[in-house]
Formats: structure tokens, sequence, C-alpha cells
């Protein structure tokens, strides 16, 4: 156990600087949302349908409630635009930088409406976007500081590893339980999903307070703000 914690402290630091530099956090999380525009002063609501893989718009399917088709609708542009805007939002991933459409402008802002309501819901606020994230503790009354490592992935905590920057081994520790509490801690947090559900191991009170406080410096870092 001695050696399984110095060498997490070791790798550990590497990770750090590894994270801290390269990092990408992922904006969205994989799946297909809905949104919606207000409704215009023909009654007119838009919809739009978002498909996201790979923290990428690849599909976008547009429809409002009383479709505009070249048969009921005198204003051709309109009926264009809509395909047009599609693909340029699927080229950008970015609608503040899709243009309206010239003679369009009602079509393409019930478009750019509805897009902006569906990727709400894609990067909700609180939600954890994919990543590794790194959080410390505070210092407990005899200096130890816990370390945490989580791994997030499709929004959800996949991987955690937890331990204390001041070892505590067999030798210069005399609670054998506070050493053996970090596996139990770590399965804990991915099964809970949250590190307030995570229950304090018995006789290892100060260990678990130290990992779950450390959980949380690294899940506030990868929730969607």
């Amino acid at each position: 156990m001695a050696r399984r914690i110095v060498s997490f402290v070791l790798v550990a630091a590497l990770m750090v600087v590894a994270f801290t530099g390269c990092a990408k956090k992922a904006a969205y999380v994989d799946g297909s949302y809905v949104g919606h525009s207000a409704t215009d002063d023909r009654g007119n609501v838009g919809e739009v349908t978002l498909t996201i893989a790979g923290d990428k718009i690849t599909e976008v399917k547009y429809v409002e409630r009383m479709p505009k088709t070249k048969d009921n609708y005198s204003y051709l542009t309109a009926v264009d635009a809509i395909a047009t805007m599609q693909a340029k939002l699927i080229e950008t991933g970015d609608i503040t930088v899709v243009d309206a459409v010239a003679k369009a402008t009602g079509t393409c802002g019930q478009l750019m409406e509805a897009v902006t309501d569906a990727l709400k819901n894609a990067g909700s606020v609180g939600s954890y976007a994919d990543g590794t994230y790194v959080g410390y503790s505070t210092a407990d009354n005899l200096g130890n500081i816990g370390y945490a490592i989580v791994t997030v992935s499709g929004g959800t905590i996949t991987d955690a590893k937890l331990a204390d920057l001041q070892v505590k081994t067999a030798d210069n520790y005399r609670y054998p339980t506070s050493i053996d509490a970090w596996p139990t801690v770590e399965q804990s947090l991915v099964t809970t999903q949250d590190p307030a559900k995570v229950d304090a191991v018995s006789h290892a009170t100060g260990t678990s307070t130290l990992s779950k406080e450390a959980a949380t410096a690294a899940l506030e870092l990868a929730k969607n703000k």
C-alpha cells in the first residue's frame, strides 16, 4: 500500500503539468438536443434538433410549426435559407458566426434562436464537461492535504485517484484503516457521482474528508459555467 501511494503521488505531480498545459474542456455532451424559437408575429415557431458527437455539431434539422415551402410562401429566399444556414452551422460549429441570409432575416432569426436554446441543454450549467481535473483540499490540523485526479467521460465521473500529499505509510502512521481508505472512497465517488454522497470510512474520517474536499475542488473545474 505504501508503494501504491508513493507511486501515485509521483505520477500525479507529473500529471498536473500535463493536464494544466494541454487539457481541453469539452463544451457539449454528446447527444441529440431540441430547441425552440420565440413565436413570431405570424404565430410561427421554429424548432431545431441538433446532434452532437465528439463535441461537434454533426447534424442540424430545422422545421417550423407552419413550414414554409415554395408552394405556400412568396419569399423563396427564406425557403432556401434553412438549408444554407444548417450547412454553415455544421461547418463552423458556432451559431454566432452564421450570418443571416439576405431577404430571409425572419427565418434566420428564428433558426438562430432555436439553436441557441438547444445548446443551452447540451452544455447545461453545472453539468460536467469531459476531461481530467485536479483538485486539492485545504490542509488539516496536521498539515495533510488531500489530492484528487478525477476523470469525466460522457458527462459522468469514470475514474478517481485520491491521495494525501503527506504520504501515510504503515511505518509513519498508526491508523492503518486510514491508509486503506483510499480505494474505498475512490470507488464510492465513481458509484455515487457526488462527493457529498461519499460516506466517511469508519476510523478514517480525516482521510475521507480530505479526499471528498479535493474531489469537490476538481469537479468544480469540470462544471460548465
